[in-house]
């Protein structure tokens, strides 16, 4: 193991050293603890930025919470009446097209109707519209969505409006 050889000195000048990878012990050791200087201060940063995070997390709470708060306060009765005419007018209406055909009124939907016939390239069809005329109850695709957002849209600012 040549590289744990100890030095000798002789006066001011060193007579034989040590070395490792054919450089001189004092470059390894600078190398090192430069190295471990440089890991050390990203750490710390890395720890500075992460505080820095807290600090902006928190400010952003802050603002969130002062913003809710906001919100809270504004809450006025003319507001609560204006939701409550809302939710239910849209209700009514709902309930009207669900109940329409019951109380004498047709529900008419477009239908598109195709006649004809095709052969090789040569296309004899022939595309009509025609609206036709459904009995009973018939609940249209976007009406348990509208129901769901009012009644939704409802809740959340009833939430939000705690007393």
């Amino acid at each position: 193991m040549m590289w744990l050889l100890d030095i000798e000195f002789v006066g001011s000048a060193v007579v034989r050293s040590s070395s490792m990878f054919g450089l001189p012990m004092e470059a390894i050791t600078m190398l090192v603890s430069t190295i471990g200087g440089a890991v050390m201060k990203m750490w710390s940063q890395g720890q500075a930025d992460k505080a820095e995070q807290q600090k902006q997390l928190i400010a952003r709470s802050t603002a969130s919470e002062d913003s809710v708060q906001n919100a809270r306060s504004y809450d006025t009765p003319n507001a609560q009446w204006i939701r409550r005419f809302l939710v239910v007018s849209f209700m009514a209406m709902a309930a009207f097209i669900l109940l329409a055909p019951v109380l004498g009124f047709k529900t008419v939907v477009p239908v598109d109707v195709t006649s004809g016939f095709s052969f090789l390239f040569f296309d004899f069809k022939n595309t009509v519209t025609e609206w036709v005329s459904l009995e009973g109850m018939v609940t249209p695709a976007w009406l348990p969505h509208a129901i769901m957002a009012v009644v939704g849209m409802y809740f959340g600012q009833s939430i939000v409006a705690r007393k």
